[in-house]
């Protein structure tokens, strides 16, 4: 049983690193432009649900060996941790969601770039503004 939870723990750990590993940051743009449009959006953070998957993946592995003997405990203990994962992985994205809010802007360079706020605008579109390091600031 602790074999197995050792080797699932290194296996999350592994997959949580090859996701890390293929973002990548765009420069950011300084000049002008105005406000083409303004969307709200829910996104999940990741902390809640990689917590949550693991600690799912935890319990329902330690509830599945409680099943059976045998070839049937172990495998009752991989699907226990795959379905706790699972669960725990939901409910920890929930829990984790928050409010953004796109701001699409028609920059002088005739680019139209798209920043991510997590507060809400109080420009509306049509507003002239400037970009400063991935910020907006209303003119």
């Amino acid at each position: 049983m602790f074999q197995f939870l050792k080797r699932f723990a290194a296996l999350v750990a592994v997959a949580a690193l090859a996701a890390c590993a293929g973002q990548q940051t765009m420069p950011a743009y300084n000049g002008f432009g105005v406000v083409n449009g303004i969307s709200e959006a829910q996104v999940s953070g990741s902390g809640g649900t990689m917590a949550g998957g693991v600690g799912g993946a935890l319990v329902g592995g330690a509830l599945g060996s409680l099943i059976g003997g045998g070839t049937g405990k172990t495998i009752a203990t991989g699907v226990g941790a795959v379905a706790g994962g699972m669960a725990g992985s939901n409910a920890g994205g929930r829990a984790d969601t928050k409010t953004v809010w796109d701001v699409s802007v028609r920059c002088e360079d005739g680019i139209d770039r798209v920043v991510r706020t997590d507060v809400q605008p109080f420009y509306r579109p049509g507003t002239r503004v400037r970009l400063v390091n991935g910020m907006i600031q209303p003119l």
